[in-house]
């Protein structure tokens, strides 16, 4: 079994994939509009389909470990910090502006270390237990998070193009991915011997719903506020075709992986 820090390290490292968009950043720039609304359907699926998923099965536990007040509770504060902190960071633009590229770079890394924390925290409960079967390194399952991770680093890389950044100013940007190795290890600190008692698999669960809730909150501003203004002008709508296509692919590479 491969240990999971070296398996949550894959995970931060894999985003560093999308530096190759840099070659074909002239095509990015002509068909803007179009990446615009792949990018669009990444963060649609990845972070309120699968990550509102991911809160309702936390909140069936936590609701019985702790309380469904409790639960509830949790669940909005972290809905609301995410949606407060994306306010912040892209919803002062303007009316009928649309956030600078820049901005957008932010605020994607943002996105992708929260991403990367609810990811590493799945990671670590695969590793938990006497019987934990760890995260499993089949040709299929690497294959599919070789894409989902390219597509996370593209929501860094992209708008970084737009900006006119250079490939290795964002290298350090795209470094944040790696928040996946700590969160990681909070499942494994929590849930196995000689810390394992009620309270702590409910401060796990806790600690799980208030992510993916975090998450979400903010994947709602990076669309409404940070994204949807990068399109909803275009004369052309087949940005949301694109969007679809990619919603459609990320619900089929989580097949694989999950």
């Amino acid at each position: 079994m491969v240990e999971a820090g070296l398996v949550a390290a894959g995970f931060g490292l894999l985003p560093l994939l999308a530096l190759g968009l840099w070659p074909i950043r002239d095509a990015i720039r002509r068909h803007e509009v179009a990446i615009w609304g792949l990018l669009l359907g990444v963060v649609a699926f990845v972070g309120i389909a699968h990550t509102g998923a991911a809160i309702l099965v936390g909140n069936s536990y936590l609701k019985f470990e702790a309380s469904p007040a409790t639960s509830a509770g949790i669940v909005a504060a972290g809905l609301f910090l995410g949606l407060l902190v994306g306010w912040r960071l892209l919803g002062t633009a303007g009316p009928g502006k649309s956030s600078s590229p820049g901005a957008l770079v932010g605020a994607a890394a943002l996105y992708v270390a929260l991403h990367s924390v609810t990811d590493g925290i799945v990671l670590g409960e695969s590793y938990v237990g006497p019987g934990s079967s760890g995260y499993p390194l089949t040709a299929i399952i690497v294959g599919g998070t070789l894409l989902h991770r390219f597509a996370e680093g593209s929501l860094i890389v992209v708008p970084a193009i737009v900006a006119g950044w250079k490939p290795s100013k964002s290298v350090a940007v795209l470094l944040v991915a790696l928040a996946a190795v700590p969160a990681a290890y909070v499942p494994i600190f929590l849930l196995n011997p000689p810390m394992l008692s009620a309270t702590t698999v409910a401060i796990e669960q806790a600690a799980s719903v208030f992510a993916s809730s975090l998450e979400a909150g903010f994947a709602v501003m990076l669309l409404l506020v940070g994204l949807m203004p990068r399109v909803s002008g275009a004369k052309d709508t087949r940005w949301a075709l694109w969007a679809g296509l990619a919603f459609s692919a990320m619900l089929f590479i989580h097949f694989l992986v999950e």
